[in-house]
Parts: structure tokens; C-alpha cells; sequence
């Protein structure tokens, strides 16, 4: 099980350019009016200890987390990469973090839990673009709270560990602490965390 805690003092703002807007429209007419909306804040990612990392009945949810999406990748980028799953969202919120300039987080609500399953089975793991090094990490996400405290927002709840939001990191966890089973090397995100890295070898090559 995982949830969200997130600093932000910013509101939910609606996204209204029309080229992403447009692009929906068309490749989704039969759900011709979801939400999109964007947000600023530090995300906090946190894991139910005892979860097993594979998806269980009791883990997944009508809620997914992208963790992490490259920058060079617009709104209307991700709405192509959904694909055929576009019929079935009903809010996409894109979140931004001031201090992390080359990715951004997304925030996604389908339909219902067969929507979301397949939203999960079709695109986690999946590159963002063929030429590119990037995977789609998606998590159920059970829960999101917005708090303008930092201090609550990185505290743990109880039972939970908290998880590296950076995609670089949380690949370099074992599986049964991050709940991601495979990675790539030669990503392009920019990331301050390798410093605190013992050896900088890809651990699966």
C-alpha cells in the first residue's frame, strides 16, 4: 500500500491550454471531460511496511502515481503515451516540485479498479519513448494529503517507510522495498542523491 504526503502552500490550479485540452477531446470522445489540474509541492512517497511487492487485491486502488515523468515529455505527451486508457481517466493532476527542474509527478484517477488495473498492466515498466532510457513507474496509491507543513509531510505515518521519490534511487532499492521489479541504465534524470551511493555501477548489467 502506498500513500502521499505532500508540502505545498500552492492550490490546485486547472489546466486550460488548448493544445492539451484539444488533444483529448479528440482521442477521447466518448470521455470528453475529465479534469486536468497542476499543483506545486514536495512529494513524500511512503510504503506499507509489511506489503509484499507485487500488486495484491488489498494494494491496488482506483488511484495511480506516475513517479516520475521527464520533463521533455508536455501534458499532451503523457496523453498520447496513455493511449487507449484515455476513455477511462477522469483527473490527471500534474505535479510540479520548484527544485526538481527535468521531471514532474502524475497523479491519476480512472473509472474503476478494472480501468486502473489495466492502466497499470499495459504502461508500468513501459519506456516513454522508444529512443529513450526512461520507464514508467506506476504505483496504487491509496491515499493523498496536502499539508502546508513540512514537518508533518516527511513524517512517516506509522507503519509506513518512507520511499525516494527520485526514479534513479527507487530503482536501486531492492524489490521487496521499493515494489519495482526491473530498471534500465543510462537514464537522463538528474539526480543530487548520487553522492550517497557506494559505487555507481548499474546493478543489474
Amino acid at each position: 500500500m502506498f500513500i502521499l504526503r505532500v508540502h505545498s502552500v500552492d492550490d490546485e490550479r486547472p489546466i486550460t491550454t488548448n493544445e492539451e485540452i484539444e488533444f483529448y477531446t479528440i482521442t477521447s470522445p466518448s470521455n470528453p471531460s475529465p479534469i486536468f489540474s497542476e499543483r506545486r509541492g514536495v512529494v513524500h512517497l511512503y510504503r506499507k511496511a509489511s506489503q509484499s511487492s507485487l500488486p495484491n487485491p488489498s494494494s491496488r486502488s482506483t488511484s495511480l502515481f506516475v513517479v516520475a515523468v521527464p520533463n521533455y515529455l508536455s501534458v499532451a505527451d503523457f496523453i498520447r503515451f496513455s493511449g487507449t486508457h484515455l476513455e477511462n481517466i477522469t483527473h490527471l493532476l500534474f505535479s510540479r516540485n520548484d527544485g526538481i527542474e527535468d521531471r514532474y509527478s502524475v497523479l491519476i484517477k480512472l473509472v474503476d479498479q478494472l480501468a486502473a488495473d489495466g492502466f497499470h498492466s499495459s504502461l508500468n515498466g513501459k519506456r516513454f519513448s522508444p529512443a529513450e532510457a526512461e520507464l514508467c513507474h506506476i504505483l496504487f496509491t491509496h491515499s493523498v494529503e496536502y499539508t502546508e507543513s513540512g514537518e508533518i509531510a516527511s513524517t512517516p505515518p506509522v507503519g509506513f517507510t518512507e520511499l525516494p521519490s527520485c526514479p534513479i534511487c527507487l530503482e536501486r532499492l531492492d524489490p521487496d522495498t521499493s515494489g519495482i521489479l526491473s530498471t534500465f541504465c543510462d537514464h537522463s534524470f538528474q539526480c543530487s542523491c548520487t553522492s550517497k551511493w557506494t559505487y555507481l555501477s548499474c546493478t543489474v548489467s
